[in-house]
Formats: C-alpha cells, sequence, structure tokens
C-alpha cells in the first residue's frame, strides 16, 4: 500500500472517531487541574491514559509529584527515527466565575465549540495527538520509526515537575529526533502558525537607594523614587538591547500578507489601524525585538518622606541568541552612565534564555508540518511564539527540531470563556498523524 494509501486511511479513521475525540477532550477539561495541592494533574494523566489502553497502546506512568503523573505512550516501529509529541494537562485558574458565560469545568459543547478552562491550552492538543495516535495504531500503518506521546503537567509553572522531570529522569523514554509540542497556534486571520522558536522571558528586580528626609526639605536627601524614573525613562527611552530575528520583520510581514491575501506594502498600513496599533501589529513587534514590561513599582512610606528605597520588577523577554546576563548587563551600564554608582541594584529573579529550531528553513519536520497543514488545514506561516512553551526546555535538552502547533485559536488562552472549534480539532489531529507518517515514512518504503 502507498504512503498516501495509508494517509487516506488515518484520515478516515479519525473522522470515524470524531466523537471520540470531542469525549475525551471534554472530559479533561471536566477535570480542574490547576490546583497542584488536589490530583487533577494526575487525573488528568490517567484519562488519557485510559483512552490509549481501550485501542491497546500501552503507557506508563512516572511520578514527579504525590499529584503529579507523568504518562508516556510509544508506538514502536523502526528504532530510527523518533518523533515526540509532547502536550501538558495543567491548566492556569478559571480566576473570577462572573466573567464566565459558562461553567469553566462543564465542558459545555455549542455552536461547534468545546468551551472550558484548558479546551484549547492545551487539552484540546493532547486530545488531538492521543487521537491521531490511536488512529496510527488501529490502522496498522507500518511506520518507518517509532512515534511516542508524553503528557505531562506543571507547565503552566515553567515545566520542572513535567516535561523538565521527564527529561532528568526518563530522557531515554521519550529522547527523539524531533517533537511536536501541540500548544494552540492558530493566529485569525494569518491562519495556523508552526513556531519555530520562542523568546525567553527574563524577569529582573531593580532598586534604586536614596537618603531620607523632611518633605518638605527634599535637597536634603536623596530621592530613590526620582532616580528610578530616570533610570527606566532612559531605559524605555533607548529600548532593551536586541539582536536579529529568527524571523525578520520583513519576512514576517511577507507570509502574514501571502496568508492575508494582500500586497505587503498594505499590511503596514492596515495593521496600524488608522493610528491605533491592533494585535497583529502587536504580535509582529514582540516577534522581532526584545521586549521590556515595568511591570511593579513600590516605594516610599509617606507623602511628607523622601524616600530612602524604590524597587521595580521588569519583563524582558529575550530573542534567541541573547542571554539574561544581557539585560543585566545593561541596567547596571545604564545606572553607571547616569551617575548612580551603587546606588542601583538588579538582581535576576527568573530567566529562561530564546530559543530556536536552527537552519529551520530547511528543517524536515518544519517542511513537512507546514505542508502538511497547508493541505489538510490552510494557511499556514512559520512564527516565533511570543512566551515560553516547553518546547524550550526540550530544544536544550537535545532536541532542536521541536516545534509548537497545535489546534485552536490563541486569543482565547487564559481567558474567560476559553474554547476550542471541532473542526480544528478534528483537523489538527489529522495533520499530526498525517505529519508522523511523512516524517517517519513507511517500513520497507
Amino acid at each position: 500500500m502507498s504512503k498516501s494509501s495509508w494517509e487516506q486511511r488515518v484520515v478516515q479513521h479519525i473522522d470515524a472517531a470524531q466523537d471520540e475525540l470531542v469525549q475525551l477532550c471534554s472530559d479533561l477539561v471536566r477535570i480542574p487541574s490547576w490546583d497542584r495541592d488536589k490530583r487533577g494533574e494526575a487525573e488528568a494523566a490517567h484519562r488519557v491514559g485510559a483512552a490509549l489502553e481501550q485501542h491497546t497502546i500501552p503507557v506508563e506512568f512516572f511520578q514527579s509529584h504525590p499529584n503529579i503523573d507523568n504518562l508516556v505512550a510509544t508506538l514502536q516501529g523502526a528504532a530510527k527515527p523518533r518523533l515526540l509529541f509532547n502536550g501538558h494537562v495543567d491548566v492556569v485558574p478559571p480566576g473570577s466565575l462572573d466573567d464566565w458565560s459558562v461553567d469553566p469545568f462543564g465542558a459545555e459543547v455549542k455552536d461547534g465549540r468545546v468551551y472550558g478552562r484548558g479546551a484549547l491550552d492545551m487539552k484540546g492538543g493532547v486530545a488531538a495527538m492521543t487521537a491521531a495516535m490511536c488512529a496510527l495504531h488501529d490502522t496498522k500503518v507500518p511506520l518507518g520509526g517509532t512515534v511516542i506521546l508524553n503528557v505531562v503537567g506543571d507547565e503552566e509553572r515553567q515545566g520542572e515537575l513535567g516535561t523538565g522531570w521527564c527529561i532528568k529522569h526518563i530522557w531515554k523514554k521519550i529522547r527523539a529526533d524531533a517533537c511536536i509540542v501541540g500548544e494552540p497556534s492558530g493566529a485569525g486571520v494569518v491562519g495556523h502558525t508552526v513556531g519555530i522558536g520562542e523568546k525567553g522571558p527574563v524577569w529582573v528586580k531593580v532598586t534604586t537607594r536614596g537618603r531620607k528626609a523632611h518633605g518638605s526639605m527634599p535637597l536634603m536627601g536623596e530621592n530613590a523614587i526620582n532616580r528610578m524614573m530616570q533610570l527606566l525613562g532612559e531605559l524605555l527611552r533607548r529600548g532593551p538591547p536586541t539582536v536579529p530575528p529568527p524571523i525578520r520583520r520583513e519576512a514576517l510581514i511577507g507570509q502574514i500578507a501571502q496568508a492575508m491575501g494582500v500586497e505587503p506594502a498594505l499590511l503596514e498600513p492596515l495593521m496600524q489601524g488608522g493610528g491605533a496599533p491592533n494585535l497583529l501589529y502587536a504580535a509582529v513587534e514582540a516577534l522581532t525585538r526584545t521586549t521590556l514590561n515595568v511591570g511593579t513599582i513600590s516605594g516610599g512610606v509617606a507623602a511628607n518622606m523622601v524616600p530612602d528605597r524604590c524597587d521595580a520588577q521588569l519583563d524582558f523577554r529575550i530573542l534567541p541568541g541573547q542571554t539574561p546576563q544581557d539585560m543585566v548587563a545593561a541596567l547596571t551600564t545604564l545606572a553607571k552612565e547616569l551617575g548612580f554608582g551603587d546606588a542601583v541594584q538588579v538582581e535576576l529573579l527568573n530567566a529562561f534564555q530564546g530559543t530556536q529550531v536552527p537552519n529551520f528553513e530547511k528543517d524536515r519536520l518544519v517542511t513537512t508540518l507546514v505542508e502538511t497543514s497547508r493541505q489538510m488545514v490552510g494557511s499556514t506561516i512559520c512564527f516565533m511564539f511570543p512566551a515560553a512553551t516547553d518546547g524550550r526546555l526540550l530544544r536544550v535538552a537535545g532536541i532542536p527540531s521541536t516545534v509548537a502547533y497545535g489546534p485552536g485559536n490563541t486569543a482565547t488562552a487564559h481567558a474567560a470563556d476559553e474554547c476550542i472549534a471541532i473542526e480544528d480539532l478534528v483537523k489538527v489531529a489529522k495533520v499530526f498523524a498525517v505529519t508522523t507518517i511523512r516524517f517517519l515514512g513507511l517500513r520497507g518504503g
């Protein structure tokens, strides 16, 4: 049987099993999995395991925390190549229930969508990956390699007890030549995206010192808040240090324009929206330069006192090729240029470096996935992710060919009334299955 015939067979199988796919997604949403003090993350992993075992696919569970069980399931074909699917079942808290029009854990299905916390980020992606694996198994595709599914917890808390734990403790079981992290990657008018890298979050605490004095005689003191205002004002004026992005601005705009069917020269004014930058413009800017957000400022104890201390927390998002220390050095150098000397301290609170697929334009997983997605879903472009995923951990660990791609429009991630379209859920499950066949090939083929 030809490769295309096997592809048709798995696609038909996923269509026939659509109700099972929607049921799995809904069941996962009904499991609250945001509170580590409860068993939600473990229960969600075991629900995926039950779906796989129903299709006689063996699963293993590895406990990294009393309430977190990480799952590994393998379809063993030829020894190599190996393709890993990675997804998380933990979610962020629902927030105020007053903001929701539905029960955040009710998994209500309406207007062709499954609603609830985690439906998009990323229990829908986990369900689609599971459906793809079941279809490949049930249709007995003679894969020319091995496919692995790794379902984890703890991603929303940086992944130390999820993907990070698996890398440290069971690396041989999940090690692969390439990986798809099933994060939602739909981008509205642009279509779907293949995330070839992501920026690194760098959180920095800056403290400025001064000298106390009575507020009626400010010249007798040194105002720490004024120093902070000068420092941040100059930093914002200059902008943080940056490097050329993996996808340059002109190339990214060209991809977006092609996906939208407009001329690149016309896209810029469309993004500006008559002087008010829109979501698309904000995304282009965020993905093509290092960004800075001043998140908190606190200082002083009373209006009639010159403050001797001011603290601020900054959020940099750095590009691949930069280090967290670059941001610390920039702040330290700026403080010296302003003549503040030792009156400014810079502390690194939390940081990850940006990562990307090397030479992604020629990477076999990237090209295979983009082509398959365009055929089966529609417009698809390569993209950087502005926020962190578990992909960063896997690239650093030894799977540089790691991409992010999954069902759903990212616009509702972490929001009230989070939802995922059933049509997209099914289409992406097909993309996962067909990409697997094309990437691994067939035995003897």
